[in-house]
C-alpha cells in the first residue's frame, strides 16, 4: 500500500523512528506513567499531531484519556 509522504493520515506504525520521535515518545510515556500533564510544541509541520497520534494509539484506553487541544488562543478560563 502506498501513501503520500508527509501527509497527516500516515499510519503511525510506518513513521521513521528518528531520534527526536523516540525522545518525544519517551517523554510522553514518562509523563503518562507519572500522571503528569504534557505539552507538545513546535513549528508548523514538524509532526506534533502525528507523534501524539502514535503515542495515543499505544495507551490503554481503560487507564488513560487523551485530550487534544488545538486552539492556540485558549486561556486558563477555557479549562
Amino acid at each position: 500500500m502506498c501513501h503520500t509522504p508527509f501527509s497527516r493520515d500516515i499510519p503511525t506504525d510506518q513513521l521513521y523512528p528518528s531520534v527526536m520521535l523516540e525522545e518525544t515518545l519517551g517523554r510522553l510515556e514518562y509523563a503518562a506513567q507519572c500522571q503528569l500533564f504534557a505539552v507538545v510544541t513546535g513549528d508548523c509541520g514538524t509532526g506534533k499531531t502525528t507523534t501524539i497520534r502514535r503515542f495515543a494509539e499505544k495507551l490503554d484506553p481503560a487507564k488513560f484519556k487523551v485530550l487534544y487541544l488545538s486552539g492556540s488562543k485558549l486561556t486558563p478560563r477555557h479549562f
